[in-house]
């Protein structure tokens, strides 16, 4: 138990607060840690190993332990060929995407007011909307909020915040986000990602019950209530301090701004049509969950490609033997190439983003076949589809092997070797 006001890296204890004021950057990505282990964190974030000997004066308590402080050496060998190509303080967003983010924020926002001000909430208005949303959420506050557009903590701040604009929370995501489906990419203890629910069975350890052997059919209907039911539990995580686990009582400091930051958002898609509508209000607000079915459908959708395919790995917490470049490999899946990465922010790039969190998707297809290769030499399987309808097809199966399966196969429960 890592106590509070504290954080671990390796077997080491320091000061959150202190770190947090040294943090280039920013305090948030440190106070978001704070009572956890955040090594993988660190390691991913910054492919290097911790600088414990410059910063000793912050440690407050320094465990037992059998060996070194290091990384995964295969993750620190790819770490290497990787720096070599696109060095950290190259890693950031190019002048090229500030003009592209800016652009489709700025265009989604004129649309947004044109479509108030003429009171026009049809449907298919409301449909293109709900796509600009997505894509925002993919190509803007995802970087963003992982500190990837910007070395200056500022700026990644503000462009994260545009997840507010499109109906969730900031805060909300990078605790669920960050701190868990990072970190623990399908672990069956961990992941909030795999939690699942009655309907949908995505983790092994959920009973199996006769009617998820139909989930691989009706499962892209339910991606449809993903938009408003995302929302929706974004204002109660953010009033409860919990997904999945409990906030940082170190984020007590931002919660009151994000609260109201979320809820009024939100609440503009309640009262402005209510004000500005031309005809029945019922007739307004079905439309208007047009935007929500189609936003949060195109968000959903491609996450659950990318972790949810046939040969997939789930493991648990006490599975010491998958290391962080196998964990991260063989938990995710990439699908097309740079053009579908262009329009979707560079998350079908899905591999090299769990690997490298920290750097900006435009750089994605230049490091995507150094890992590919990297992992075809030391024999780790790394899982490309052609298309999104091979991707689609695995997908499938595999929803169908969880939902008739109790035990599946590609489960590395902790007594399997590797």
């Amino acid at each position: 138990m890592i106590p509070s006001d504290t954080i671990q890296i390796n077997q080491i204890l320091y000061d959150t607060d202190s770190l947090a004021e040294f943090h280039p950057g920013g305090p948030l990505f440190v106070e978001l840690f704070d009572g956890l282990d955040a090594t993988e964190a660190f390691h991913t974030y910054h492919r290097r190993r911790f600088p414990h000997d410059k910063l000793k004066q912050y440690q407050t308590f320094k465990k037992s332990f059998d060996k070194p402080h290091t990384m995964d050496p295969l993750y620190e060998e790819l770490c290497q060929e990787v720096n070599r190509i696109l060095p950290p303080h190259k890693s950031f967003a190019p002048l090229t995407y500030y003009v592209k983010a800016i652009v489709l924020w700025f265009t989604t926002i004129a649309y947004e007011v044109w479509i108030h001000a003429q009171g026009d909430y049809y449907w298919y208005h409301m449909c293109l909307l709900g796509m600009f949303f997505a894509l925002i959420g993919l190509n803007i506050q995802h970087d963003a909020n992982h500190g990837a557009i910007s070395k200056h903590f500022w700026v990644n701040r503000i462009f994260g915040l545009s997840q507010n604009w499109i109906g969730g929370s900031a805060l909300d995501w990078m605790h669920q986000h960050v701190v868990q489906h990072h970190i623990h990419c399908n672990d069956i203890d961990h992941d909030p990602d795999i939690t699942g629910n009655l309907l949908l069975r995505m983790n092994p350890l959920k009973p199996l019950l006769p009617h998820q052997a139909f989930q691989y059919i009706y499962l892209f209907a339910l991606l449809g209530l993903f938009g408003i039911t995302y929302s929706c539990t974004s204002i109660g995580n953010n009033m409860m301090l919990w997904n999945h686990t409990h906030y940082s009582h170190k984020l007590h400091s931002y919660i009151d701004f994000e609260r109201n930051l979320t809820i009024l958002c939100g609440l503009r898609w309640i009262f402005l049509p209510a004000f500005f509508h031309k005809h029945d209000l019922w007739i307004t607000y079905s439309q208007v969950f047009c935007l929500f079915v189609t936003g949060g459908f195109y968000l959903a959708f491609f996450f659950v490609l990318s972790h949810n395919y046939d040969g997939v790995c789930h493991c648990d917490s006490q599975n010491k033997t998958l290391g962080t470049l196998k964990k991260q490999v063989l938990t995710s899946s990439n699908v097309g190439g740079p053009w579908l990465g262009f329009i979707n922010g560079g998350l079908n790039y899905q591999i090299e983003h769990h690997l490298f969190p920290r750097i900006h998707h435009s750089h994605y297809p230049t490091i995507a076949p150094i890992v590919r290769e990297f992992c075809h030499e030391k024999k780790i399987q790394y899982t490309h589809f052609p298309d999104i309808f091979a991707n689609i097809q695995s997908c499938l199966k595999h929803l169908h092997l969880m939902g008739t399966l109790d035990t599946p196969p590609f489960y590395y429960p902790k007594q399997k070797k590797d």
